[in-house]
This record gives structure tokens, sequence and C-alpha cells, in this order.
């Protein structure tokens, strides 16, 4: 990969550095960033836009680790409408915290219920007493 290959991005240049540019020093970082909406415009086609959707639920899902083992994630989404969806997140999920794992989900749908271990199929902890 090259540097011509990576996307735009946002870096920091020391003041000394022959890329300074004084007049990034003054006002506000948002006065010399494109807005996001214009950045999408001009990098994306009306095809490509159309075909995008925007989620209405964002949910943060916290699991933890009660057992100790180290387990997939096998979780059951239930939605207002009735629907479900299953997911399973990879046992390497737990490799950055072994205590806690926090997941994004974007949905058109309310969850209403989330289940962990639906069959229950994993050895974590016995949740049947």
């Amino acid at each position: 990969m090259t540097l011509d290959d990576l996307p735009p991005a946002v870096f920091t240049v020391m003041e000394d550095s022959e890329d300074f540019n004084p007049e990034y020093a003054e006002g506000s970082p948002m006065d010399h960033s494109k807005v996001l909406d214009t950045y999408v415009k001009d990098n994306f086609t009306e095809e490509q836009l159309k075909g995008l959707k925007v989620p209405k639920y964002f949910y943060e899902i916290e699991f933890e680790k009660p057992g100790g083992l180290v387990m997939p994630i096998i979780v059951e989404y239930t939605f207002a409408d009735g629907t479900s969806e299953r997911i399973t997140y990879p046992v390497q999920v737990w490799r950055k915290n072994d205590k806690v794992v926090r997941k994004v989900m974007a949905s058109d749908k309310e969850i209403t219920n989330i289940l962990v271990d639906p069959d229950l199929e994993t050895a974590d902890i016995d949740t049947i007493k």
C-alpha cells in the first residue's frame, strides 16, 4: 500500500515542519476541515448515495464473561415487529478485554429483547439451577 492508496484522514503537523500552514493555527479545526456532507457529496456518486440507508436505532450492548471461559457470544435479538436475528460474535472478541465486550448494533427496527446463548450451547456458566 502506498500513501496515495490511503483515504483522506486527519493528521497532525509540527509547527516547525515545512508542511505547516500558519493559517491553520488560527480559529477552530472545523473552520479548516470539510463537513461530512461535503465529503460524501465529493466522494460518492448519486447511484452510490441512493443505496445508502441510515438506521433509525443504535444500541450499545455490553457483554460480560461471568464464568471466565473464553467462548463465542451467541445472541438473539428480537425486534418490535416480532422478527428475530441471531448473531454469533467469534471468540476473538475477548482479545482486548477479558471481562467486558461492547458491541454497537444499528437497526431499522426497535429491539425489544436480547437473549444471550438462546440454545444453551456455550459452556461458560450453568444458567439453569
